[in-house]
């Protein structure tokens, strides 16, 4: 009887042991494991770094990339006085005269620079010629077309060719085209009864943009 008690002492002495030499061998690998929190500050910082180095590239690419092409600003801002100029008339009505512009003082005038050879003041004219002949002959604004380029026969062709019933000027020194800072053609000027710039359209003119301009020096068209 005492030596079976002596083996189970034994068995139970060997088992709380083993016990012991387990929990030392889970809490030694347990310690060996990486920490979580450090794991997750690294998993952290690696997506910050991928959010910067995308960003970056992002950057790099939008300054790489070409810019579209930008609408040509007009020298006269509005709200000031437009330049006063005399020219002669070339084609339209009127041939053989010339025209003041501080002497149209007391309605509206519309300046449209405008060459033979631009493919889009060639489609702008008629449109321009219906616009004047609407509203333009009742003497609600004055339509005025200077042309810097073309020759005087290529201007009184123009006219008679196109039936243009308003007053194609020719600027022969080029010098209302350079105190208007012309860039780019078609260009119109929209300019109050007092003289002032009201509104500038580097473009051909659509109904949408006649009307704002028109509006600006307070003539209403429907």
């Amino acid at each position: 009887m005492a030596q079976k008690l002596d083996k189970k002492k034994q068995e139970q002495a060997l088992a709380r042991i083993q016990q012991q030499e387990l929990k030392a061998e889970l809490a030694d690998n347990y310690a060996q494991l990486p920490r979580r929190p450090h794991n997750r500050r690294r998993i952290i910082t690696f997506i910050i770094l991928g959010m910067l180095a995308l960003l970056a590239g992002i950057f790099v690419w939008l300054v790489l990339l070409p810019s579209p092409t930008q609408q040509p600003l007009a020298g006269v801002a509005i709200g000031t006085a437009a330049p006063n100029f005399t020219l002669p008339i070339y084609g339209g009505g009127d041939v053989g005269g010339s025209i003041e512009l501080h002497a149209l003082r007391g309605h509206p005038v519309i300046l449209n620079f405008w060459s033979e050879s631009c493919l889009p003041c060639r489609s702008e004219v008629p449109y321009l010629e219906r616009i004047y002949t609407q509203w333009g002959v009742q003497g609600q604004f004055t339509l005025l077309g200077i042309n810097q380029a073309d020759p005087k026969d290529d201007i009184s062709r123009f006219g008679a060719d196109f039936k243009i019933t308003y007053p194609l000027l020719f600027d022969k020194r080029n010098t209302t085209n350079a105190d208007y800072a012309v860039t780019a053609i078609p260009t119109t000027y929209f300019i109050d009864s007092s003289g002032i710039v009201r509104s500038v359209f580097v473009q051909p003119l659509t109904p949408q943009s006649m009307r704002q301009g028109l509006s600006s020096v307070g003539i209403s068209i429907e």
